[in-house]
């Protein structure tokens, strides 16, 4: 049985990589983690189909684009500009994964656009999720707690 974007999307929550240091890395040792848990599945790095491409995919179906943090507008230009391919030509599921330090408002920016493109159809069924991974999520206050 095929792996679902909500399995992926578990089994990133319970990743903890060590010692990467480079975008390289955390592909590398997400595709361990990845091949490790999802034994029926296959995991393929570096995936590439037509004009798609992206750092992992699963089962040919799920397709995870790994950046580390997001912290310049250029970034985060390139990659809204993967989203349209992303939404246009692939049939499967995407996650966008942004591990590392990363500006709120870049985030911020990348999240409004992924809700703008679910939106779009009538019977909308979610293509594209964004996962915030490590330090990458946005700290709670504890103190701004208002009823």
């Amino acid at each position: 049985m095929a792996a679902s974007a909500r399995d992926v999307i578990n089994l990133i929550d319970d990743w903890h990589p060590r010692g990467c240091k480079t975008e390289k890395d955390l592909e590398r040792s997400l595709h361990r983690h990845l091949e490790k848990n999802l034994t029926s599945s296959e995991v393929i790095p570096q995936y590439a189909s037509g004009r798609v491409k992206g750092d992992i995919a699963v089962d040919g179906n799920i397709l995870i684009e790994i950046k580390d943090g997001l912290k310049s507008t250029g970034q985060l230009q390139r990659l809204l500009g993967q989203l349209e391919l992303y939404d246009t030509l692939w049939k499967g599921k995407v996650i966008v994964l942004i591990s590392g330090d990363s500006q709120k408002d870049l985030v911020n920016t990348l999240s409004k656009k992924i809700e703008t493109l679910k939106q779009q159809g009538f019977f909308f069924e979610q293509k594209i999720f964004l996962v915030l991974h490590g330090s990458a999520k946005p700290k709670e206050k504890k103190s701004d707690w208002f009823w």
